[in-house]
């Protein structure tokens, strides 16, 4: 670690990061659509020019985008085979990024630099003119390295993730129970499993009050496929806080009734009592008690306070004390973190996201100094760097216009 960046990161660590909830001063993009993307100089053919309209900057940031993506599936291909790009000719490079417009029908890319292949795994029936588009590749050498495609049946994603951890092949699962899996339909499907030893499939579902629900679980429950039975395991979704206090009470989430599960989920998802600070369960007096702060509305904290289900009883404390030490410690917080993005330009920040477990950094590139900040704790909380494509693609394209 360079001198500049433990500066740095001591800098981090000096701010007490005391915020609860979350607290956005960016807009932010999805996390994993941050994390999968690798920014890198944008390629002269792509480059713009100025007097420029929104619609042309609009596509110019698209094509920056698609490079920035296709540069990303090559640098995967090159970890996943242990390389690195000087390894790769650049024409074969090149040649593998220009497949990536076929990515609708490709699984994925396999490097081989001991027999210099280009492997390239293909589903058929997806999208006939990019099959015989992909097929033209096969065989073609460039740079001294081979293209190969592979061409295999359609598998979904979560079928493949099942057979791994069911340690199976693909071809020991029937092909009808492959395609019955893939055609199966249920809302709150969780996951998959494969039960080889006794030909069971199993479908895990968050349970959801609909008719619609009910007749897609009816409609699949106990079918026999090629020898295997598809059996759906219904269950209640339990929220993070939910399950904290169980563990914490020494409690499974099968110790609470169905009934008290479904009412912890309504409360978190649908009734506005503000901020949550912890839950409580207390399996003796059968009581549940919410911590909260910054009420909106005292009308739905009254809606919930004393309701009985299940045996059990919903308590409701506002907590006063921790609201007032929250939002001092938060207005210290706002201000901590804009001066450390005032007296570190390098880490190139572009704004914070604050939650109970995280502080969330997004950057306008990624940069050693900022990535050595990802992954550390502070205060309790995991700094979490991120960058988005789409904003760095449109920031190039409004520079390239002079905007």
């Amino acid at each position: 670690m360079t001198k500049p960046t433990a500066r740095i990161i001591a800098a981090v660590v000096a701010i007490g990061v005391v915020c609860c909830s979350a607290a956005v001063i960016v807009a932010v993009h999805s996390p994993e659509e941050a994390k999968n993307a690798t920014p890198e100089q944008v390629p002269e053919e792509v480059q713009g020019g100025e007097n420029m309209t929104s619609e042309e900057i609009w596509e110019r940031a698209q094509e920056i985008y698609e490079s920035l993506h296709r540069s990303g599936i090559v640098e995967r291909a090159l970890e996943e085979a242990n390389m690195t790009q000087d390894e790769l000719p650049d024409d074969v490079t090149e040649e593998l990024k220009n497949t990536v417009q076929f990515e609708d029908i490709i699984r994925t890319w396999e490097l081989d630099p001991q027999n210099k292949q280009v492997v390239i795994y293909a589903s058929l029936a997806l999208n006939e003119e990019h099959e015989m588009e992909l097929s033209a590749v096969q065989g073609r050498q460039v740079g001294g390295w081979t293209f190969n495609v592979v061409w295999e049946s359609y598998v979904p994603s979560f079928v493949r993730r099942a057979l791994k951890e069911a340690n199976m092949t693909l071809e020991e699962l029937p092909d009808e129970v492959k395609e019955e899996m893939k055609n199966t339909e249920i809302g709150g499907m969780r996951k998959w499993e494969l039960d080889p030893q006794n030909n069971r499939v199993i479908v895990y579902t968050y349970i959801i009050r609909s008719e619609k629900y009910e007749t897609e679980v009816k409609a699949v429950q106990g079918r026999q496929v090629g020898g295997w039975t598809f059996n759906v395991v219904q269950e209640h979704h339990v929220p993070v806080g939910v399950r904290r206090a169980l563990s914490e009470a020494n409690m499974t989430a099968e110790g609470l009734p169905d009934e008290v599960k479904e009412e912890m989920e309504n409360i978190v998802q649908f009734v506005d009592i503000g901020s949550v600070r912890t839950w409580e369960l207390d399996p003796q007096n059968k009581q549940a008690t919410i911590y909260v702060y910054s009420i909106p509305d005292e009308n739905d904290v009254d809606a919930i306070q004393g309701r009985q289900v299940g045996g059990w009883t919903f308590k409701v404390v506002h907590d006063a004390d921790y609201e007032k030490e929250y939002e001092k410690e938060l207005e210290q917080l706002g201000a901590e973190l804009v001066q450390l993005q005032e007296d570190h330009p390098e880490l190139q920040i572009s704004g914070f996201m604050t939650s109970p477990t995280e502080i969330g950094v997004w950057v306008r590139n990624l940069t050693p100094e900022n990535e050595a900040l990802n992954d550390t704790v502070i205060h309790n909380r995991t700094v979490r760097i991120y960058w988005s494509p789409i904003d760095y693609a449109l920031r190039i394209a409004r520079e390239e216009a002079g905007w």
